[in-house]
């Protein structure tokens, strides 16, 4: 069959799944809608599996001097050439080539081709080839494997299976987490050169107006996020209190751009009280890890994780507060006598879900929720609370979804309309965690308590 046969054919058979003409899919049931798009789903994922053979054999034929087959074809480079064909971003195209090397096996160790080894990261390949996952899945699951010195079969297969139930933006979140869990010391490392390149330029504009541009290394970023989000947050909340109705286009940035204004003001007449809302910077480290330096935390700010050290140094600053895991220094359960969560029980409950629980928005963005309404007899602690945005707390209401919690794990199960068999789902952190086996650092022996922890 000639190429244009076969492209003919496969239009044919899309047009039987999704049929092009306009009202076609009106009378469709929402059972049918739903069925015919997994099906349009899986055959995107197949048809990227070809795509990625041919973004593979591109990137190999242009390789060499002069740039080979992209620039006979007029384009700089195979990146820029499976772009422009595919109508994609740069970005999608290097994930092609990625999961065409996989494919492929031009990523195999040398010699393991002419030995008949396994390809390198098979059960990746596996998994993209069948349909399981997307290039963009494939490409990540890869450049996190190639980053971790002596990954094996065990962990590859782990990250498999977590990248078929998170979406990518959070499984890009669980391969950071491993990344900083397997070599401590390369993260810490990462950390320092991050630091050396924070920078930010103020420059003027033709019009007048002023651009501000930089980056931040995350222990920065995390305190200038953390105000930036309070602001926006109480903002949007005065307007639905005053009921003003949905903020305009553009209007998230502009709060921001006005609180910075605001901060730079207060800080030029830094004798004066200043105004705005409280706000404060939530480090987490365990016991370990502050008496020592050594392991991770985490702060509410990001999902980036963070060296024990480097929160050791941010948990100086008296504007930080630091959660020290396990002390047990408050009383979180506090059973019927109060009518809202508690800031320790809320503290903990971010350590619990991470942010919201269900679609892992950052802490900043989310309410502490009562599972049984505390108007119904339920208790405001940690096993009767859950961490939610403001539109997973509606959509879990609203759709019919239940949840279930303890003082450390969160389950949410799906109504019969999303899942007939309504398995649970696990939220919270542990969704995007990844079991790396026995590579975390060892802390340090214990040493007398009476001895200072240094900070």
């Amino acid at each position: 069959m000639e190429i244009t046969e076969a492209a003919a054919a496969v239009e044919r058979a899309l047009d039987v799944l999704v049929p092009a003409e306009p009202g076609a899919l009106a009378g469709l049931s929402e059972a049918d809608v739903a069925a015919r798009q997994a099906a349009w789903a899986r055959i995107r994922r197949l048809v990227d599996v070809r795509g990625a053979l041919l973004a593979g054999v591109v990137a190999k034929r242009s390789d060499g001097a002069g740039g080979g087959m992209a620039r006979r074809h007029g384009h700089r480079n195979a990146v820029g050439m499976v772009a422009q064909v595919s109508g994609g971003s740069a970005k999608e195209a290097r994930d092609l080539i990625a999961a065409g090397e996989l494919l492929s096996g031009d990523d195999a160790p040398p010699g393991a081709a002419a030995a008949g080894a396994t390809p390198r990261w098979s059960q990746v390949a596996a998994a993209l080839r069948s349909g399981v996952l997307s290039a963009a899945q494939a490409a990540l699951l890869k450049d996190t494997l190639e980053r971790l010195e002596g990954a094996d079969e065990r962990l590859e297969a782990r990250l498999v299976a977590k990248a078929q139930r998170l979406p990518l933006a959070d499984l890009r979140k669980a391969c950071l987490d491993v990344t900083a869990r397997w070599d401590l010391d390369r993260w810490e490392a990462r950390e320092k050169r991050q630091r050396a390149d924070r920078y930010v330029t103020v420059s003027e504009r033709a019009d007048g107006m002023i651009a501000l541009s930089g980056v931040l290394d995350p222990a920065s970023g995390a305190v200038i996020k953390t105000w930036l989000d309070a602001q926006v947050r109480d903002a949007f909340a005065r307007r639905r209190n005053e009921g003003l109705g949905p903020a305009e286009p553009g209007e998230a940035g502009r709060i921001r751009a006005d609180a910075l204004v605001d901060l730079a003001r207060h800080g030029m007449r830094c004798d004066q009280p200043g105004a705005g809302v409280s706000t404060q910077v939530v480090v987490r480290v365990d016991e370990p890890g502050l008496r020592t330096g050594l392991g991770l935390g985490s702060c509410d700010a990001i999902s980036t994780p963070m060296s024990a050290g480097q929160l050791r140094r941010m948990a100086v600053d008296a504007k930080l507060l630091p959660v020290i895991l396990g002390a047990g220094s408050q009383a979180l359960d506090v059973g019927y006598a109060r009518r809202y969560f508690t800031p320790a029980q809320r503290i903990a409950l971010a350590e619990r879900d991470g942010g919201c629980a269900f679609c892992h928005a950052p802490v900043s963005w989310c309410d502490a929720h009562h599972i049984l309404e505390w108007s119904s007899g339920g208790p405001s602690n940690l096993a009767n609370g859950v961490l939610l945005c403001t539109r997973c707390h509606h959509r879990i209401h609203d759709d019919g979804w239940t949840v279930k919690a303890t003082a450390t794990e969160v389950w949410f199960t799906p109504p019969r309309t999303i899942d007939p068999t309504r398995t649970p789902r696990q939220g919270g952190k542990a969704a995007l965690h990844v079991d790396i086996g026995a590579r975390e650092r060892e802390p340090e022996p214990a040493r007398d308590h009476r001895e200072p922890v240094p900070v």
